[in-house]
Parts: C-alpha cells; sequence; structure tokens
C-alpha cells in the first residue's frame, strides 16, 4: 500500500508538471460543429435510378464515418438537393450551396452534362468538389480545373475491352450506336480507336436524339450489316431497351456491349433472359477486393445489402468513394484550429495517390492541360452468364488478370 501511495504521488506530480495526461481526466471535445459536404444529384427524373444509386453511396459513407467518430472527433453532415435530372436545376442548386456559406466541400451530381454545367459554378467560387459519375474527359481536358476532381476512368476507355474481347472471339464487323451526348460520343470514339488497333471494321455507325432511339430499327440495321459485334448506346434505359429489341428482330452477334446499365444488379431483373451474354462497363465489382479511409469493399457491400435489400453496383460505390476521398482529404488538411482548409483539401485532391473503395486514385496535378482528370482507374468489362441453377449473374471477363470466367457468345 505504502508503495501504491507512492506512485500516486508521483503521477499527481507529473500531472501537474504537465509530463503526463491525467488518466481520469475526461477526453477533451472536438472543436466546432460538423463539417458539411454537400451534392445536389438525380433524385427523379431521368437519371433518378443512377443517381439514388450514387446517393446512397454518399449516405453509407457519412453514416460508417460518423459510426467511427468522424473527422478528427467531428462527425460530417450531407446535405442533398434533388436536381430533377436538369443541369440548369443542378447549377442552381450549387450556387445556393455556395450563397449558404456553410459548406465545406461538395460531392458531384449525376452523368457529364450536369457536371459540366455544376463546375462552371463551383469552380468559380474555389470549393473543392469530387465529381463521382462523370465521365467524359472533355469536362477535363484542355480546361486546367483547380477545384474539381474526376473519380471515374475517363469514357474513351469503357469500352475498350469488349472490343479486345470480341477480337478474340473472332468478330470483325463492328455497329456502333449511341446516344447523341457528351459521354456515350466519347465512349463512342474511343470504340472507334480500339476497333481499328484490332482490324474490325465498323460497318454501321449512327447517333440518336435523347430519348429517340428507334431500338428495333437500330438492330435491325446491324444485323443487315453483318455486324458481328454491336456495341454502344447511351443510359440505363436505353441499355434495356436494346437487349429487349436484339431478341424482338431476331438479331444474334457474337457479342453485344453497352453504356450504362447491364453492369447494374437490377439490368437482369428488367431483361430476363434478353440480358444473356450481354457485356458492359463497371468502374467497379463486388467481387473484387478493394479498401479505402473509411472502409473495405466487404463491409461497404454487407452493410448495403442489410439497408437497402440489395446488392450495390458501380455508381453506389462511386459515391461511396467520392465521400471516402473528400473525408481523407479533410483528415489530412484540417487545421490546426478544427477547421477544414479549402485549398489544402484541394491540394490534397490533385497530387494524392491514394485507394478508395472504387480503386486507385490519381489525377493529372494543378497546372497541367488535364488538371483533375482521372488517370488511375480502369474499368472492367462485367457479362450475364449461366450461374448453374436456371438463373443469371454478372461475371467479370476483363481484364484477363482480373477476369473469374471466360466470355459466353450470343450465338
Amino acid at each position: 500500500m505504502k508503495h501504491e501511495y507512492l506512485a500516486g504521488l508521483v503521477l499527481a506530480a507529473l500531472v501537474t508538471a504537465g509530463c503526463v495526461d491525467d488518466p481520469a481526466a475526461p477526453e477533451p471535445e472536438p472543436e466546432g460543429g460538423p463539417i458539411t459536404l454537400a451534392a445536389a444529384i438525380a433524385q427523379s427524373g431521368r437519371h433518378g435510378d443512377l443517381g439514388n444509386e450514387v446517393a446512397r453511396g454518399y449516405r453509407l459513407a457519412v453514416e460508417i464515418l460518423n459510426e467511427k467518430g468522424g473527422v478528427h472527433g467531428r462527425p460530417l453532415q450531407l446535405v442533398l438537393r434533388d436536381d430533377r435530372s436538369d443541369a440548369e436545376t443542378s447549377a442552381r442548386l450549387y450556387a445556393e450551396f455556395i450563397a449558404s456559406d456553410t459548406i465545406d466541400a461538395l460531392l458531384g451530381p449525376y452523368s457529364s452534362p450536369i457536371t459540366n454545367a455544376v463546375l462552371a459554378v463551383t469552380e468559380a467560387a474555389g470549393i473543392p468538389l469530387v465529381a463521382p459519375a462523370a465521365a467524359a474527359p472533355e469536362i477535363w481536358a484542355g480546361r486546367r480545373r483547380q477545384w474539381s476532381a474526376q473519380l471515374l476512368n475517363p469514357a474513351p476507355s469503357y469500352l475498350k475491352g469488349s472490343v479486345e474481347v470480341a477480337a478474340l472471339l473472332g468478330a470483325r464487323d463492328v455497329a456502333l450506336v449511341w446516344e447523341d451526348t457528351a459521354f456515350p460520343a466519347s465512349v463512342a470514339g474511343g470504340v472507334r480507336v480500339v476497333a481499328q488497333e484490332h482490324g474490325l471494321d465498323i460497318v454501321f455507325a449512327e447517333a440518336y436524339a435523347v430519348g429517340a432511339a428507334d431500338h428495333e430499327a437500330l438492330l435491325a440495321a446491324a444485323r443487315d450489316a453483318g455486324a458481328t459485334l454491336f456495341i454502344g448506346g447511351g443510359y440505363a434505359t436505353d441499355a434495356m431497351d436494346f437487349a429487349r429489341a436484339a431478341v424482338a428482330v431476331g438479331y444474334q452477334p457474337l457479342l453485344m456491349s453497352l453504356l450504362v446499365g447491364p453492369a447494374e444488379p437490377n439490368f437482369i431483373d428488367e431483361v430476363g433472359d434478353a440480358g444473356r451474354c450481354v457485356v458492359g462497363n463497371a468502374a467497379w465489382d463486388p467481387m473484387i477486393r478493394t479498401s479505402g479511409f473509411i472502409a473495405d469493399s466487404e463491409t461497404v457491400v454487407q452493410r448495403y445489402e442489410a439497408t437497402y435489400g440489395t446488392t450495390p453496383g458501380y455508381h453506389a460505390a462511386a459515391g461511396f468513394a467520392a465521400a471516402e476521398l473528400l473525408a481523407e482529404g479533410i483528415d489530412q488538411a484540417i487545421s490546426a484550429t478544427g477547421e477544414p482548409d479549402r485549398s489544402a483539401v484541394r491540394d490534397f485532391l490533385f497530387t494524392a495517390m491514394t485507394e478508395t473503395v472504387l480503386g486507385p486514385y490519381s489525377v493529372y496535378p494543378l497546372e497541367h492541360v488535364q488538371a483533375g482528370g482521372q488517370r488511375a482507374l480502369t474499368g472492367l468489362q462485367v457479362q450475364w452468364q449461366d450461374d448453374g441453377a436456371g438463373g443469371l449473374t454478372r461475371r467479370i471477363i476483363h481484364p484477363w488478370a482480373v477476369a473469374n470466367a471466360t466470355p459466353c457468345l450470343m450465338r
């Protein structure tokens, strides 16, 4: 007891002198209120389904991070508004965020055209923004962005792997169709380049206006042109309509690869057996293990399934990763007073070589002609194949290094 008493006196003296912390003292309260992230994103309208997927990723990232204590003891607060899939509305909502002067950093909207409109507002205001759902390269190429970072792999690479797979399977003639907007047009441009590299002839090519595609007529023209690879499309609804239309007109190319849609978990629920062997791009797949500042992919999948009753697609993972990236930047850049420093967060976004749940992240640095454009992430090609139990399941068929199945043919 005497020794314990003396030890207590020594500890008290050290605490008084400031040499050690008092073990009985309460933890200091974090200074300041919540750190606020905001986004306007499609929760209704043309892009509502996938916009909501991104928003779910935002919410889940903030939820898990706050369960872990937030950033430097401060919780993250998420403010979401519905831009109704409209570029003008989205830009106005971001202007309102900026005018409120309560936002520390921004998360992007859904789609390339809407993101492009929004960046005209946010760049001028000098607020860091991570864009999780914009792949058109012209948003960054030649623009020397100073505050906005791209998360997805650029659009020209989206279906490059599908062309490589089709060439290996013996396809020689390509039908290329695309919605006449920035993102699908960029994908089509990338397809032209890689098709030429592999000696494939484009025997039918046509753009269509938003909402004006005659899917059966386009597929009949591709069939009559003898195309053994059908590739392109627009957004999720187009992908479903093209898959159904192929059956309706009796078109069976060796391979059909479509833009946004086939990677989403609900694609096969909507089109059924018409989706058999259909391929699409995915920036991420639950089968590949990834990890970032907030969580690993297994945790994200488990929590998402528990909350929403379905497996997340890559749009949800991209939303999670965008919030994750901003949280990591804020964690590293937070000032001595406990307040996020916007310039320091921006500097992190433009210099970091890090990992998120979506995969590797690195963008072109400040002052580069493509500053803010993604240069590390590469996409996957996924295909719906027999699951051995009478149904269809999604498999990875490209890149070869991570493929978990060999490609199946549509004929």
